[in-house]
């Protein structure tokens, strides 16, 4: 089905000045108090054992969450007491008399030393000295007075033309969220005057009208048959103290009930955040709306290296609908090696604080929660027999332990999204109206290749960039993964090799083949001790000399075992059957980032393949399901190969048609500046760039203190990086300029950058600070334009703190007659410089249709073909990410939509994936690359808010 709008879930901010819910009373979290709690009690750590980078600051975020649990008419933003920030809100009418100061000072000094005390506690479990003076604690927290907080009147007023204060992007999605609970808001789900029409065409309303008869009639093959859908549901909402914009969750839960009568609880949620745009004549702030999925956890809960989430329903005797649940978290804490003294604990100051403020017997005990999430997620009754309302709640994600599975889907579908949307509309009217729809932009057709095309590689671009002569590497643990990866090579390649051939354990094997374009040397190894966990010693104190003691054992390993190139070896690859995160005592025993160093310093890139998954015993599966198994295992072998010789390479895949159908662009290069970021042990802040001309089939990369390098030479240098890895803002902005000028030389040249990426170290890239067609990296530094003449500015935007909206797409019938999700490059009515591109739906995307809903039945096609009534409750639905493309700069006579949709087009330039990626392939190429310096799970997350 082709749609011709996109309606992204977004709604244009009006003034409501005259609205009492528009009225605050605001302060800062005062000077006088922040000051000595910072010089004399939450200073730098200096435990011994205690990393110096861990600085321990004032913990707000627990006094906060406590104000907003118990005291539900204020809201709180600022969790660090910075200067000139907004630490409380206060909801007021014009005769209204301020916040009660006393209180909130006592709410101050009761959650300081809560928070204190618990800190101390778990410095003891950890045989470590106490991180707190409690009395020095204790004496400063006695000079708090309440004359110390300072009120001010704020009023909002977000119409067109004001751009958003920094406490506007808090207090205006909170202020809306009240209005809805207040009010009562409600969504009705299955009006069948108003319901799109089902997957064949038929209109819901005349399908099946009760229970019984959906019942009967409902599900694909394998579907539990049991499953009940009313035609009509009422969802209501709750509040939740959420960090970012404002969240409701719908409450109560609707509870999906299999046929052996299990309950699965779970709610909808509906996120509210204040965005804004570049480039606009005339300033509007948005309210972006995300419609989400949050699964109640019902079985015993249980995870040895992550903390756990708990929502905290409100215990306050002022809580009223708006009330919000609190945030908090609960972790397993170890006992002494070798002994059965470990216990579940909060992981947090919230619920101490809680505690220590209110005389509330509501707090549950994490290891009763985590032993009977359900138990206090449904009412019930309490220990004197009187009705209970629900505790609290543990929502669910994969990997809690055994028994914990999920029938319940997840993902929201662009049927769900728009019944939810359509109803939220009307009820925020006078407070912001629906953001107009997108229109397609018509470009040319892509074809999708398929899993063997994707994986041959031409051997030619393969030499151009790696080198006459190859070496390969297998390092196998299993026969299975060895025989697996050897026929991928022989198919990328397109090698005369046979792997039945080789005997059923896994041995060393050796061969060389000649081919015209370039020669292959192909080794097999065992393993050995390399996949193994790191040895830590534990008589090192400090965690970084420990990691960095085991580290290097185990390059030493990996160096010994790979040995020196041999003569006229140009590049080589390694491919290492390792476990995943999962499989190792703790992240500090996983050997990944030791064993790609290690191979980097023999001038080799590596990459991971998890062994087989193992086998079930008396599971009784079938033959289709072993094959499938089989399937898997081969397709994920693939993609390992693909990885490591196609994108380890920098080999792309260009689209042969760039531009939009009426103006197509050729001969276009291509530049992509990202910025590495990292914080902890090894914090880094470092730029890049990767580009790409057209005609080359693979990237080059350009590095701080060195010229333009091939991608694999790329990973290697950075997999060993001993260079400065922080660079100053003027460091970085110098460095952009310098890339930028040697990429110029008079062509077209695309320059992409993304936002959230790049922003906190080039500020002139931020909203505020952007100006059409002109390029710079710091406000007051642009770039001289006369010698950029072929250069146009793409600026990229994508979800990451809902920045971009979400969205369904429709016809021109309209929403009311037929909604799902589209992909292609859509057109702002409001600029004519901005566009939007959504991805066609990938063959991984859950099964769940976008014409279905987690309540609503809608008709489709099961199995067998047959036209049946269904409901999608257990199915996964794919929810597309909607990437935002600002053409900032251009020249004169360009079309605006051929640029944006060069940028959505080079997301499928990647050779070593079918399916778009997120960003353009040179971004997307210089993300992977940060993954060589650091591993991918302690890269920092892009989380720069737009207002910065």
């Amino acid at each position: 089905m082709r749609y011709d709008l996109l309606q992204p879930l977004s709604l244009v901010l009006q003034s409501f000045a005259d609205h009492r819910l528009a009225r605050y009373w605001t302060c800062e979290f005062p000077a006088a108090w922040a000051q000595p709690l910072r010089e004399q009690i939450f200073r730098p750590a200096a435990a011994e054992g205690e990393s110096q980078e861990e600085k321990r600051d004032i913990p707000l975020w627990a006094v906060n969450g406590a104000i907003a649990a118990l005291m539900p008419q204020v809201l709180t933003h600022d969790a660090r007491a910075r200067r000139g920030q907004m630490w409380l809100a206060w909801a007021a009418d014009a005769d209204e008399k301020t916040p009660d100061r006393a209180l909130l000072v006592e709410f101050v000094k009761g959650g300081l030393m809560a928070a204190a005390i618990h800190r101390n506690q778990r410095a003891e479990r950890r045989s470590r000295p106490p991180a707190i003076d409690i009395a020095a604690l204790a004496a400063i927290l006695e000079t708090f007075r309440g004359e110390d907080l300072k009120f001010t009147r704020k009023t909002l007023d977000l119409g067109p033309g004001t751009a958003p204060e920094g406490s506007d992007y808090t207090l205006v999605p909170h202020a809306l969220a009240t209005q809805l609970c207040l009010t009562d808001w409600h969504v009705v789900h299955g009006a069948a005057a108003t319901d799109p029409i089902g997957d064949e065409g038929e209109e819901e309303g005349t399908g099946p009208e009760t229970e019984d008869e959906i019942a009967d009639q409902s599900g694909d093959e394998g579907e539990d048959r049991s499953v009940t859908a009313r035609v009509v549901h009422t969802t209501r909402w709750r509040r939740t103290a959420a960090r970012d914009g404002a969240e409701l969750v719908s409450w109560p839960p609707h509870v999906y009930e299999s046929r052996g009568k299990v309950r699965y609880p779970w709610s909808y949620t509906l996120r509210l955040s204040v965005q804004t745009r570049g480039l606009e004549a005339v300033a509007q702030a948005r309210l972006h709306v995300r419609v989400g999925m949050r699964r109640w956890a019902r079985y015993n809960v249980f995870d040895a290296k992550r903390s756990i989430g708990v929502h905290l329903f409100s215990p306050s005797p002022w809580a009223d609908a708006s009330s919000p649940f609190g945030l908090t978290s609960m972790t397993w804490h170890s006992g002494p090696a070798g002994t059965k003294q470990g216990f579940m604990g909060w992981a947090n100051d919230l619920v101490p604080t809680l505690e220590r403020l209110g005389s509330f017997g509501f707090l549950p005990h994490p290891a009763e929660l985590a032993r009977d999430p359900l138990g206090f997620l449904e009412p019930g009754l309490d220990e004197e027999g009187r009705p209970r309302e629900p505790i609290a709640g543990v929502p669910y994600r994969p990997g809690l332990g055994k028994n914990t599975g999920h029938a319940v889907g997840d993902g929201v579908s662009a049927k769900d999204k728009w019944r939810i949307f359509s109803q939220l509309v009307p009820a925020l009217e006078g407070f912001a109206a629906v953001d107009e729809p997108h229109v397609r932009v018509p470009i040319p057709a892509r074809v999708r290749p398929t899993a063997e095309e994707l994986l041959r590689i031409d051997r030619g671009a393969l030499a151009a960039v790696a080198g006459s002569r190859i070496e390969i590497v297998l390092w196998c643990d299993t026969a299975a993964m060895r025989d697996e990866a050897l026929k991928a090579v022989a198919l990328a390649l397109d090698l005369p090799l046979d792997a039945a051939e080789l005997s059923g354990q896994v041995q060393v094997w050796r061969q060389t083949f000649a081919l015209p374009e370039l020669e292959v040397l192909l080794r097999v190894e065992p393993v050995g001790a390399i996949a193994d966990d790191l040895e830590l010693d534990e008589k090192i104190r400090r965690r970084s000399d420990r990691l960095k003691d085991a580290g290097v054992s185990r390059q030493v390993q990996v160096r010994s075992r790979l040995g020196h190139p041999e003569s006229g070896v140009t590049s080589r690859f390694v491919l290492v059957e390792m476990r995943g995160a999962d499989g190792f005592a703790s992240a500090d025993h996983d050997p990944k980032m030791s064993v790609r160093a290690g191979a980097a310093t023999c001038g080799a890139v590596a990459q991971n393949l998890r062994p087989p998954a193992a086998a079930v015993s008396g599971s009784g599966l079938d033959d289709d399901t072993e094959a499938e198994s089989t399937n898997s295992q081969r397709e994920r072998t693939r993609r390992a190969i693909g990885d490591l010789l196609i994108r380890q390479t920098g080999l792309i895949r260009p689209p042969a048609l760039q531009g939009t159908t009426e103006h197509q662009l050729t001969d276009v290069a291509c530049l992509g500046l990202w910025v590495v970021r990292r914080t902890g042990d090894f914090r880094a802040v470092m730029p890049l760039a990767v580009a790409s001309v057209p005609d080359r089939s693979n990237v080059m990369v350009r590095l701080p203190h060195s010229g333009w390098v091939t991608y694999h030479q790329a990973v290697v240098m950075l997999a060993g990086w001993n260079r400065p890895r922080t660079f100053e803002n003027p460091e970085i902005q110098e460095f952009f300029s310098d890339c930028v000028a040697e990429s110029c030389d008079g062509s077209d040249l695309a320059l992409f950058t993304l936002a959230q990426n790049i922003r906190s170290q080039c500020p002139a890239l931020t909203n505020p600070n952007l100006v059409p067609d002109r390029l710079a990296f710091h406000p007051d530094k642009p770039l001289d334009a006369d010698r950029y003449k072929g250069l146009r500015h793409i600026r990229l935007r994508t979800n990451v703190a809902d920045e971009s909206a979400q969205h369904f797409a429709f016809g021109k019938a309209g929403p009311q007659a037929r909604v799902g999700v589209g992909g292609g490059l859509w057109a702002s009515t409001h600029s004519d410089r901005l566009f939007f591109a959504t991805a066609d739906k990938p063959n991984t995307a859950g099964p769940g249709s976008p014409g279905g809903s987690r309540l609503e039945a809608h008709q489709g096609k099961n199995r067998a073909k047959e036209l049946v009534w269904k409901v999608d409750t257990c199915k996964d639905v794919w929810n597309p990410q909607l990437l935002e493309l600002l053409v900032a700069v251009k020249q004169s006579d360009d079309p605006a939509a051929a640029w944006a949709a060069l940028a959505h087009q080079r997301r499928s330039a990647a050779a070593h994936f079918a399916d778009p990626v997120t960003l353009p392939v040179e971004l997307h190429l210089a993300y992977k690359l940060g993954q060589a310096l650091l591993p991918s799970h302690q890269l920092e997350s892009i989380e720069q808010p737009e207002s910065s």
